[in-house]
């Protein structure tokens, strides 16, 4: 067994041990502080590696300290060698001082391992480790001196443990010999608890009721209450009972039981003071002299002889009597607490030693763990700690990062180093004992808890796909004790906290699916996802209070954990990470969208706002999205979801910062079409799926929701807000209208048949430009109408629908009195003719002239059927066919004004055309009145033969006083006397209308026959 801890170092001791690879490119955690006892914190992350990692240069090797003491003698090797009952033979003697101290250490622990329960060696297998991580010459130092210095603390602790197993059935033993209990070797093994279970069985239940009642209340009481009924208050018990059997007995007189009473009291006292009972001569003394007795036996420095001497020195007989009946008591129980203090503080000195070498070894939090509880607990613990804790306490997890960012254990799968996820219940196959290294005491080695004597190793024989890199050859293998298994299943600490192996460079500790080298070691039972959060985080702790539940988790072992004032949720995505909601609106608007059982994804933490003023919490995938899901919070919007193309949009344009702030709905559909929105306090987002996204904002936003939202005459948002160059002038369009924003004419909005015309003529681009008013009622409530900048008014009635009307014909309309006048509602746009423009309105028309006339507004009259003379306003004379004779009956013939004799030529007859359009045909002729295809003023008019085309339409308008204008269908220009001549012969031609008496006419009818 020795030989082979030599040969085993001495073959580690051929490789680069002193050399440390260079740190992994992962971060890792800074190395533990102090060493005071104080409650650790998570354990720092341990990357185990084994050399350099392939991706960086490795470090130069850090050589220990040159050594400047002489090597130790082989005299020297041999008392060391010695103290373990060892003969350095020359396989020691040749060694280096550091490799003779490495095989002492694994000498002194294969002996430990033959008395597991009871090691004699841990202080000398302490000082080797110690001397080995320090330096050459402390290990020069542990065999000159420290081995031996070691050695007799070990021998201490082992007397000392001796001491107190020699105590404890000493002490059973007297209290079952002061009952008459018989006790043999398998009773006085038993643990004080079933020892004082047996006295309680086997005490007499007359003569030991005192003795049994006390029994049961200290087996109902601590440890430290059951040790002291067994070393003290048995015996008082006892001194009752039998008291209580002095005053039964009828047999004595009252003197002799006066006598007995206070022999046992002087029995019961010299038990307490000297440990005898039975001494008969000593309990037959008188009290004076009984007091100088136990004064004269009495340890000094003893409480015990300090009380005696106190009553020696008195000369009154009631501080003897007290003495003996409860002086040597008390005292007996200070020295009790005086002894158990003392060896309470060795108990002290030596877990702190554990714990300042746990924090030190950066891989037994578990033990550090162990070792606080018991300097925060009870004297009891620190025994048992020291007994039997330090040894059960060296078994952790390790877990690291997989390659999707999931954080898993190294685990021992039957043999293969895998990692799994942390799953509910108990899995011993995640648990690792971590043991000085089985080829450097200095280093570690990892045995699995499952398959013990199965040590993580790494292993060039390890079958592994090409894609996996060298590093990945790790395995779970049984130790077959041979040098080289050893040195493959140790792994030595970098001081940057890296764990490596000394068999080479490149070679660290990196199952298939690792991200990287960075491990952090945890509890012996992983612990939850939700633990390992909570602990990391202190906010998360301060915010979430104490957990109050177990966690709750479905099949997939994803859920959450309550605490008093939120919970922790388990959820996965591309990984599996835990996060906090908290008690209040936003977990209440969580769980009432159905939670992560019906939204699914991942959760990201609760967390306050940009602008501080509310909480956000953000799901991914929820429910299979590309798009994240916010729940959203503040005092005055409330909790509300957004998600899909909406949130989106929302979070892009700045989330509560931005204009659109914090959501006062949940997305709600609207309309047939698939149509969603959410409302904001600055706005909202609709969503359509032909369409997208649109965001309405700001003022244009308060004038979509006077108008009441998409139900409202604007509709849904098409476009988004659109800047155009008027006024600094934005616009958005919507599916039924328009709402405009300028400088000075503010936000209006263009809806219904209006919008449609405004947007027929070309919107803001067109002549119209942009709304400089709301819609307004027209004076009779049944028509609307909209002003634009450029003077054009839209004009909406139910029957006519919507006209623009402007310029001059609109100022022609608004002296009559717009809709009120007699022209009533516009029923076309404005309209181009030859020579100006037009528009009809209900009862009439208004012509603008751009050749010379005016603004005329009229209506057109229907004409009595038959035959009429034309008779100018201007002179009184008709219109006839100019010409005598065969000349009166040519086409092209002109037209002239003649006194009114209602001669053949003057007459004409009228035929009704439709829509108040006539051909007039002369009486003479048989042609009909016919201008020319020529516009401009002055054109005369002629007869031709009749074809009833336009030129040959006229149409009778109304004009002032009862006169009527001869209007040309196909010029719009009126009749009139040229030159404003009277005269006869002159002639007739047309002209722009400008209202004039000569271009206005009355009939004379002639016949009413068609």
């Amino acid at each position: 067994m020795f030989t082979a801890a030599v040969m085993a170092f001495s073959v580690l001791a051929a490789a680069p041990a002193a050399a440390t690879p260079a740190p992994s490119s992962t971060p890792s955690a800074p190395a533990p502080g102090s060493p005071a006892p104080e409650p650790v914190l998570p354990p720092a992350p341990v990357p185990l590696i084994v050399g350099t990692p392939p991706d960086l240069p490795e470090e130069p090797a850090q050589a220990a300290p040159k050594a400047t003491l002489a090597q130790s003698t082989d005299a020297e090797k041999g008392k060391a060698a010695a103290i373990l009952g060892i003969v350095a033979g020359p396989e020691l003697m040749i060694l280096t001082d550091r490799n003779f101290t490495a095989a002492m250490y694994y000498a002194a622990d294969d002996l430990d391992k033959q008395k597991p329960l009871e090691p004699e060696h841990r202080k000398v297998k302490d000082a080797a480790v110690a001397a080995l991580g320090e330096s050459d010459d402390a290990c020069t130092t542990f065999i000159k001196t420290g081995m031996a210095a070691a050695n007799i603390e070990d021998q201490a602790i082992v007397a000392e443990r001796r001491a107190r197993q020699e105590e404890d059935r000493t002490a059973k033993a007297k209290a079952a010999g002061l009952l008459g209990i018989p006790a043999d070797n398998t009773v006085l093994e038993k643990s004080v608890y079933d020892f004082i279970v047996h006295l309680d069985l086997n005490a007499d239940n007359h003569n030991d009721t005192a003795v049994k009642e006390a029994a049961r209340a200290a087996l109902r009481g601590t440890a430290d209450a059951q040790w002291t009924f067994l070393t003290v208050g048995i015996y008082d018990e006892h001194s009752k009972d039998l008291q209580r059997l002095v005053l039964e007995d009828e047999a004595k007189t009252e003197a002799e039981k006066a006598a007995a009473l206070a022999r046992e009291a002087k029995a019961n006292a010299a038990l307490h003071a000297l440990g005898v009972r039975g001494d008969t001569a000593l309990i037959n003394l008188s009290d004076q002299d009984f007091v100088i007795e136990i004064w004269s036996r009495a340890p000094r420095d003893t409480e015990v002889h300090g009380a005696a001497e106190a009553a020696v020195r008195s000369r009154n007989p009631a501080d003897w009597k007290a003495f003996i009946d409860h002086g040597a008591k008390d005292a007996h129980l200070r020295d009790i607490d005086n002894a158990l203090r003392k060896r309470d503080e060795e108990y002290v000195r030596q877990i702190t030693e554990i714990r300042t070498r746990a924090v030190k070894s950066r891989v037994h939090t578990a033990l550090v763990t162990a070792a606080d509880a018991a300097l925060a607990g009870s004297p009891t613990d620190r025994e048992r700690f020291l007994r039997i804790g330090q040894d059960q306490n060296l078994t952790q997890s390790l877990r690291t990062l997989t390659k999707t960012m999931d954080e898993a254990y190294l685990t021992d799968s039957n043999g293969r180093a895998t990692l799994t996820q942390w799953q509910p219940g108990n899995h011993p196959e995640q648990a690792w004992k971590i043991e000085p290294g089985l080829a450097d005491p200095t280093c570690f080695s990892l045995q699995s808890v499952s398959r013990p004597n199965n040590y993580v190793r790494w292993d060039k024989k390890k079958t592994t796909p090409a894609s996996v890199p060298t590093e990945a050859y790790v395995t779970v293998a049984p130790t077959d004790g041979t040098p080289e298994f050893r040195a493959e299943a140790t792994w030595c600490l970098h001081p940057n906290v890296l764990l490596f192996s000394p068999k080479g460079s490149g070679l660290y500790l990196h199952p298939e699916g690792a991200r990287g080298d960075t491990w952090e070691v945890d509890t012996p039972a992983p612990p939850t996802p939700f633990d390992l959060r909570y602990t990391r985080d202190e906010k998360i702790r301060a915010n979430l209070g104490k957990p109050i539940a177990d966690p709750v988790l479905d099949t997939n072992n994803l859920g959450y954990r309550a605490y008093e004032k939120g919970r922790l949720y388990l959820t996965r995505y591309t990984n599996t990470q835990v996060h906090p909601v908290y008690n209040g609106p936003v977990l209440d608007k969580f769980l009432a969208l159905g939670g992560p059982g019906t939204l699914g994804g991942m959760l990201t933490d609760q967390t306050a706002t940009a602008d501080g003023k509310g909480q956000i919490l953000q799901i991914t995938n929820a429910q299979g999205s590309y798009y994240p899901l916010y729940i959203i919070w503040s005092p005055a919007s409330g909790a509300h979801e957004v998600h899909g193309v909406i949130g989106d949009t929302w979070n892009k344009s700045g989330g509560v910062t931005g204009p659109l702030g914090y959501p006062t709905t949940d997305e709600t559909a609207f309309g047939t079409a698939g149509g969603q929105f959410n409302r904001f306090t600055g706005g909202s987002v609709y969503w359509m799926p032909t369409i997208g996204a649109r965001t309405i904002t700001g003022d244009i936003h308060a004038k979509f929701a006077a108008l009441g939202y998409e139900t409202g005459p604007l509709g849904y948002p098409t476009g988004q807000e659109t800047g155009f160059a008027a006024e600094g002038g934005v616009f958005q369009r919507f599916s039924a209208g328009s709402i405009y924003r300028t400088t000075f004419h503010g936000v209006r909005a263009v809806t219904g048949d209006i919008h449609k015309k405004y947007a027929e003529l070309g919107y803001e681009a067109g002549f119209v430009t942009y709304p400089v008013g709301d819609e307004t009622p027209t004076s009779d409530g049944v028509g609307k109408y909209l002003n634009f900048s450029t003077g054009v008014a839209i004009y909406w009635h139910p029957t006519t629908g919507a006209h623009p009307v402007y310029g001059n014909i609109r100022s022609k309309w608004d002296a009559l009195g717009s809709e009120k006048s007699y022209l009533g509602y516009p029923t076309t746009d404005e309209q181009a003719l030859p020579k100006g423009r037009r528009s009809n309105f209900q009862n009439g028309r208004i012509d603008w002239s751009n050749d010379g006339g005016g603004t005329i507004d009229y209506k057109t009259v229907t004409m009595t059927p038959g035959s009429i003379e034309l008779k100018s306003a201007n002179g009184g004379r008709c219109i006839q066919v100019a010409g005598v004779g065969q000349d009166a009956l040519r086409d092209s013939a002109g037209t002239e004004l003649w006194d009114c004799v209602a001669g053949a030529k003057q007459v004409w007859k009228l035929t009704h055309l439709g829509n108040n359009k006539y051909t007039l045909k002369n009486q003479n002729s048989g042609k009909c009145l016919d201008l020319p295809t020529n516009y401009n003023n002055g054109t005369s008019i002629v007869q031709y033969t009749c074809h009833n085309g336009v030129n040959q339409q006229w149409e009778f308008t109304t004009a002032a006083n009862g006169t009527l204008a001869l209007r040309s269908v196909y010029s719009a220009k009126v009749a009139e006397g040229l030159g404003n001549g009277t005269a006869n012969a002159t002639l007739v031609g047309q002209w722009a209308d400008l209202g004039n008496p000569n271009q206005r006419w009355s009939t004379i009818q002639i016949s009413t026959t068609p």
